[in-house]
């Protein structure tokens, strides 16, 4: 957000002298990251205000326009522009020949498409003003031609304070706001926030603007006033100026006041045609409803929309935006301003349903003070007084405020204080440093009685820490003074879960390569529907951080689906594994879990075998070097709303007979329904549940002698029935006996072109030794003529 220093000044009497630099670097020590400070020196010399007395487009000529101007003391002169939306009448900032502006240079007279052109309409992107190209800089139509307009009017230092350090301090959304922290800074007075008196807008006499709320949860409170006597014309210029100075571009007198006042109190206001909107209801919309916002688009509502409504029509999108049947436009002659308080979240959820983000939602999320609806009115009036000298006030100030806050008192323990600050503080000193801001501290029976100003007393001050952080801030963090903590040290003790967390994170990325990811702990519901996946029963998010993420995920594996997907762009194959928290609803509170998910991709649709063995491999590993024992893979059908899970290649995993988890490959249908692309790859996966497996000891095994004789290693590679699982084949080797024989393992499956599609070629490696004495080679050969009976007994094909 950007902050105008003169706009500040007219709130605190700054120093002439004042360094901006200095006090962008004090105002981030104590209240919030100005991440730059920078002057706006337009070098503005010499400009005038000029009045159109003819505009003539010039043939063949792409937008160029010859224009005759006014510039005072009877004179005239003729130009050449690209300015667009100019009109006969209008006064415009107009740099003479001889005047400079910074990003211009010295302006001159030239021959432009073969006419005279002296001097320049100036752009509003050659005084700092955000506008569209070559769009021209209006000036009042009170102002006289020829009016010279002083060079300090159009230079100013801007402050960008970072909006993420402000989303808890609803108060500094506006230059007042931040005016009474630089006031505290500098120890400076605040000057009272200018407005007409209310006692001018209570006239008893004038009628009331009929004003309803149907939901007070939703709306706090709501304020109108209608006013009469003014015309359509520009803003004075030095408003202009400031607003694009700041990143909001002028547009017309009525809208750049509302947009100063947003940027002022930072209080959103509207104005509707009073002529169109006589009486505002607040209510829900109709499911279904259509409603056509004052951007020009339609949008669909639904039941949870909160709307501004008038005789049962909807007339604006409460929060957000108002709607094109009640804009105001140059017939309009009667005005309903209107100022309200919405709940936050509402406001929050509406915009991000609708994709429609605003200035004026961007403030009601950070739930502002109720307080400010009318006084934003009462400042309208005040700033609308002088620009136009025939404003009549043609109803009271009306104000529906069904339940009023009621004042927030924290009672703050000095001893607290201290210890936070370091030191002793006197209550002299806290309210020294609390009164600036707005607090009223009261000492009683050794406790501090602190009274909350209505502007942080919505969701920012309630508990006493906020108030002790507000006196250490302001007394400086840097005088705070270091002192040991004065607690019972107590024996660290370890999180078993965090440890085998990191410990199977550590394995899986070091033994076999896979990368880690990080997801989000919800479900995209835009995901789940491309993917066919019904959620079922989810714990429910009642603050979702956008449309459609308010379930909270039970599983991990949509989410690694997704990275997959955006994955197989970059690498032509990748495993990865994530390592977080799922949630089951009905549960105590909703428990979270622990659980890891396994995925490995590949593009060619014959590595399915390779990655789904390699990815139970990996786990029987992880099992033998955490626990110490072995895992089951036992033949599964697919889960319920699972479609991540083959109806005939999934498993479930067990660990010592408890069942942790489940192994499975994707469907060709599900690998489609990701990307038509993936249909030429593999994919496998498996999700681990870790949450009870910490309390699982892990068991070692004796270490035998060292064999005094060396021991013989011998492969052997048969062919089983391709749908025959390695459990039933490990069954069936762990049958065989041999003197000889030390241990069997698994080395590896192949499927390909040299084998028939209906088996299988599994690898595995027979340690063989004699304790007594070296073998021979008539001790191998008899051991594999042995080894290779036994297999072709069990119906497998021994290869050679």
């Amino acid at each position: 957000m950007l902050i105008s220093l003169n706009w500040i000044r007219d709130f605190v009497d700054l120093p002439p002298d004042i360094d901006p630099r200095e006090l962008g670097e004090r105002f981030t020590r104590t209240t919030a990251e100005v991440e730059e400070v920078k002057p706006v020196n337009t070098g503005a010399k010499g400009l005038i205000v000029a009045r159109l007395e003819a505009v003539k487009r010039l043939p063949d000529a792409h937008n160029l326009q010859l224009v005759v101007l006014d510039v005072g003391r009877g004179n005239s002169v003729q130009t050449v522009t690209t300015a667009p939306a100019i009109h006969v009448g209008s006064n415009v900032v107009y740099a003479p020949a001889g005047a400079s502006v910074a990003a211009l240079g010295e302006i001159g007279s030239a021959k432009v498409a073969g006419k005279e052109s002296s001097g320049m309409i100036l752009p509003g992107d050659a005084l700092g003003i955000e506008m569209a190209a070559h769009e021209a800089v209006f000036a009042p139509n009170d102002q006289e031609p020829g009016d010279e307009l002083p060079p300090e009017l159009f230079d100013d230092w801007l402050i960008e304070v970072d909006n993420k350090s402000l989303t808890h301090r609803p108060d500094l959304w506006g230059h007042y706001g931040i005016a009474r922290e630089i006031a505290a800074i500098y120890g400076l007075d605040l000057k009272p926030y200018p407005v007409v008196p209310i006692e001018e807008l209570a006239d008893e006499s004038l009628p009331k603007v009929a004003i309803s709320i149907d939901d007070p949860d939703a709306c706090r409170r709501y304020s109108g006033l209608v006013v009469e006597g003014v015309p359509t014309q520009p803003a004075p210029l030095w408003m202009q100026l400031r607003l694009g100075h700041v990143g909001m571009r002028p547009i017309s007198g009525l809208v750049d006041l509302t947009n100063y006042i947003m940027a002022d109190l930072g209080q959103p206001m509207h104005a509707f045609d009073a002529d169109r909107v006589s009486q505002i209801k607040v209510a829900w919309a109709k499911e279904g409803d259509n409603f056509r916002t004052l951007d020009g688009m339609e949008r669909k509502l639904t039941a949870r929309e909160l709307m501004i409504q008038c005789a049962g029509q909807n007339i604006a999108l409460a929060g957000v935006m108002g709607g094109l049947e009640s804009e105001v436009s140059e017939q309009t002659t009667r005005l309903l301003l209107e100022s309200a308080n919405f709940d936050p979240a509402t406001i929050r959820r509406t915009a991000g349903r609708l994709g429609l983000r605003t200035d004026a939602s961007a403030r009601f999320e950070k739930s502002l003070d109720p307080a400010h609806t009318a006084l934003a009115i009462q400042r309208f009036v005040k700033l609308a007084q002088p620009m136009y000298p025939d404003l009549q006030i043609t109803s009271r100030l009306s104000d529906c405020y069904p339940r009023p806050h009621e004042p927030i008192t924290v009672t703050v323990n000095p001893r607290h204080a201290a210890r936070t600050v370091g030191r002793k503080v006197r209550a002299e000193e806290a309210a020294k440093l609390l009164t600036p801001l707005g607090f009223q501290l009261t000492e009683t029976n050794g406790h501090w009685d602190v009274r909350v100003p209505s502007f942080r007393a919505t969701n920012d001050v309630s508990i006493e820490e906020d108030v002790i952080e507000e006196i250490a801030r302001c007394a400086g963090y840097d005088n705070i003074i270091p002192l040991m903590p004065r607690v019972t040290m107590r024996r660290f003790e370890p999180n078993a879960l965090h440890e085998l967390e990191q410990r199977t994170l550590e394995y899986f990325t070091t033994a076999h390569r896979f990368v880690e990811v990080q997801g989000y702990l919800w479900y995209d519901s835009t995901w789940l529907a491309q993917i066919g996946v019904d959620a079922g029963n989810c714990v429910q998010l009642n603050n979702p951080a956008a449309e459609g993420l308010h379930q909270l995920r039970r599983s991990l594996m949509p989410g690694l689906l997704a990275v997959i997907e955006k994955n197989r762009f970059h690498f032509p194959a990748f495993s990865i594994i994530e390592v977080g928290g799922v949630f089951e609803p009905g549960t105590p509170e909703d428990h979270e879990f622990r659980h890891v998910g396994l995925a490995g991709a590949k593009r060619g649709k014959k590595a399915e075998s390779q990655l789904y063995d390699r990815l139970k491999g990996a786990i029987e590993g992880w099992a033998w070097e955490r626990f110490g024992r072995p895992v089951t893979f036992a033949q599964a059908g697919p889960a319920a709303n699972n479609p991540w899970e083959h109806p005939r290649r999934t498993a479930t995993i067990a660990v010592d007979h408890a069942l942790v988890g489940r192994v499975s490959v994707i469907t060709l249908s599900l690998r489609r329904a990701m990307d038509e692309h993936l249909s030429a790859w593999a994919v496998a996966w498996a999700e681990l549940r870790l949450s009870g497996l910490e309390e699982l000891p892990a068991l070692t095994e004796p270490l035998g002698a060292i064999p005094a004789h060396p021991q013989v290693e011998m492969d052997f590679s048969f062919l089983v029935p391709a749908a025959e699982r390695y459990a039933t084949v490990a069954d069936r080797l762990g049958s065989f006996a041999s003197p000889l024989l030390k241990h069997i393992r698994y080395v590896g499956s192949y499927e390909g072109e040299r084998v028939s599609q209906d088996r299988r070629s599994i690898t595995v490696r027979a340690v063989i030794g004699n304790d007594a004495r070296t073998l021979v080679e008539d001790d191998a050969n008899g051991f594999r003529a042995e080894f290779e009976q036994y297999l072709t007994e069990c119906g497998y094909e021994t290869r050679k």
